[in-house]
């Protein structure tokens, strides 16, 4: 694991899932995220250690496990806190939740497993849109979308992003990415847009300094779903047909708990897309059928004259 600098208090351990090392007064440190597992997490304490550092905080972007794997592990440890947003605090208390949100009830066994469940640790909400770690300034960052209240970090001209972004050749590789509510996460692409970061540190790919190709690879992405799954609503389709076509068209074939988290992402777009009035869904003989929105029909002409100007606009079918 390479320890790389990017400023004068800021670095960050760059692997398989980065971790932000920030340094405070007396020796003490703070860790932006804490890695996939205890594996990762042991790994930095043991350079921590040789430096002499002492853990006092982990400030977690969200709660999905390769963000937090190592919590646990590092607050039993060290005894440090850990600080998440409010939304995403008590996923790190209780991993469960995640499982649970896929599946969307009492989740299926092979959903418990260390890719999705974390180990419970002890974690208190962040509130405001500033904190301080002894003199290190803080700006949070709101960035939902990729989870329900994802949380960046901009210290000393270095932004920690968390999932909000991936770059061009990962969005390729994987080829449909993993997002809770995409209308959150094109509102926190354009928030990015306006940070005041020299760097800008993703969870899963190397620090860069021009994010704006970043963003734009990312916002395309996710317009092209709308676009693909707003083309499938041709008439009423189940959910299944619908996640089918989905996989098919990205030439995905997937199984076990890969396949409800694709399950969960189509669900968004197609919340996201009955909020936008361009779908809505309806139950017909016990079966919920998707269906895309149309226009309504003109009101017949008034022998009174024309109505009043205005009224509620948007077609749903």
């Amino acid at each position: 694991m390479q320890l790389k600098a990017l400023s004068d208090r800021v670095q960050v351990f760059l692997g398989l899932a980065n971790i932000g090392l920030l340094l405070l007064t007396d020796d003490r440190v703070a860790l932006v995220d804490a890695g996939l597992d205890r594996r990762q997490a042991r790994h930095v304490l043991e350079i921590l250690t040789d430096y002499r550092y002492s853990l006092d905080t982990i400030l977690v972007t969200h709660a999905h496990a390769d963000h937090t794997g190592g919590c646990a592990f590092l607050q039993e440890a060290t005894g440090c806190r850990i600080l998440a947003g409010p939304r995403e605090a008590p996923a790190v208390d209780n991993p469960i939740i995640q499982a649970i949100v896929l599946f969307g009830g009492a989740p299926l066994p092979e959903l418990i497993n260390r890719s999705l469940v974390a180990d419970p640790a002890r974690a208190t909400a962040i509130e405001g849109s500033t904190m301080r770690l002894d003199d290190l300034e803080i700006e949070v960052l709101d960035l939902p979308g990729h989870s329900i209240g994802q949380k960046g970090f901009l210290v000393d001209g270095v932004a920690f992003v968390g999932d909000a972004l991936f770059p061009e050749p990962v969005i390729k590789r994987n080829r449909l990415l993993y997002v809770f509510d995409p209308i959150d996460h094109l509102a926190s692409l354009q928030r990015l847009e306006s940070v005041n970061a020299t760097t800008v540190v993703g969870g899963h790919f190397p620090p860069v300094t021009d994010r704006h190709s970043l963003l734009e690879a990312n916002r395309k992405h996710v317009e092209h779903l709308f676009q693909f799954v707003r083309s499938l609503l041709t008439g009423p389709q189940t959910f299944e047909r619908l996640l089918k076509e989905l996989l098919g068209r990205f030439q995905l074939r997937k199984s076990g708990w890969e396949y409800f988290l694709y399950r969960s992402t189509l669900n968004g777009y197609l919340s996201a897309l009955k909020r936008r009035g361009e779908a809505d869904c309806r139950v017909i003989d016990n079966l919920l059928l998707w269906v895309g929105a149309t226009a309504p029909e003109p009101p017949p002409p008034s022998e009174t004259g024309p109505g009043p100007a205005g009224g509620p606009g948007g077609g749903h079918p």
